[in-house]
């Protein structure tokens, strides 16, 4: 059965008059009437009776009629929900590393919730392999990383670059070389990926000890305690820098990327497209 042949039954059994049918869904006269006969034909049975000029449902066009109310009620529910999403609105996960977090969607979210307080958020603090993960299996419907990605699937948007820095406490880097640093404290890290191989590669040192961390801001406060010296962006130490208590040792010329990922599955759905447009216009400023 043809959707349309059942609207048009639909309406002419609401108000059993063929000239308000055809005003009513912008038809002409002799198409409805075609319409009706092919549904009925196509049926098997008379679905209105006509006695003068008064029309008549059938008993099976009373039967036809209680379910077309049901099915056009139920579509007519389907299109409001769906022009919801017009506008933001539903929920939205996003993941991102604690410093990302912390230091710039603290400051986007305020104003997107402002916009839009009708999009129930959630903020998951992972690091960037564990954002990939949640953003390739749609557990997370955006996500903030430090580096490239190789996921098909997901697409990327450069949010900028920053400089990193190999950082330590300045009471365990006096006196001491790169090497002589890594030859007595551990090197912390959050993974040992090709950006932070292709660093140690540069200045031709290989720390004797490795301790990863789940958290930027963790392997901060380990270096801000003498635990270690690490390699981080500039941005998550720069006050610490300013203030003495941690020492730049090295300046790398190669930059970190920052990406913003989403499944490319969702780039039509208005509460990405609307929550990156917002990031891509703020993320620089902060």
């Amino acid at each position: 059965m043809e959707l349309r042949n059942l609207k048009t039954f639909h309406v002419v059994s609401s108000c059993l008059n063929f000239t308000k049918a055809a005003q009513i869904l912008n038809y002409s006269q002799p198409t409805i009437s075609q319409q009706i006969k092919a549904l009925e034909e196509e049926l098997g049975h008379t679905l209105i009776n006509r006695v003068g000029k008064k029309m008549f449902l059938s008993q099976v066009g009373k039967l036809l009629k209680e379910h077309t109310d049901k099915l056009f009620n139920v579509i007519d529910e389907m299109e409001q929900d769906l022009k919801k999403f017009e506008k933001p609105f539903g929920h939205l996960t996003i993941s991102a590393p604690e410093f990302y977090c912390g230091y710039y969607l603290s400051h986007i979210l305020g104003p997107f919730i402002k916009l839009y307080p009708q999009v129930n958020l959630k903020l998951i603090c992972a690091n960037s392999k564990e954002t990939i993960a949640l953003v390739s299996s749609n557990k997370a419907d955006i996500g903030f990383i430090a580096g490239k990605q190789s996921q098909s699937g997901i697409q990327e948007i450069l949010l900028d670059e920053e400089d990193l820095v190999l950082v330590g406490n300045p009471l365990i880097l006096k006196n001491r070389t790169i090497q002589e640093v890594f030859d007595e404290y551990p090197f912390i890290t959050y993974g040992m990926d090709g950006i932070i191989q292709g660093c140690l590669q540069e200045i031709q040192c290989t720390p004797k000890t490795i301790v990863e961390f789940e958290s930027e801001e963790a392997i901060k406060r380990a270096v801000m305690g003498q635990v270690g010296v690490a390699l981080l962006s500039d941005l998550i130490i720069k006050k610490e820098v300013n203030k003495g208590t941690l020492q730049v040792l090295y300046r790398f010329p190669r930059r970190l990327p920052t990406y913003l990922i989403y499944p490319q599955n969702l780039k039509e759905f208005s509460n990405v497209s609307t929550l990156i447009d917002l990031v891509t216009d703020m993320w620089r400023t902060i």
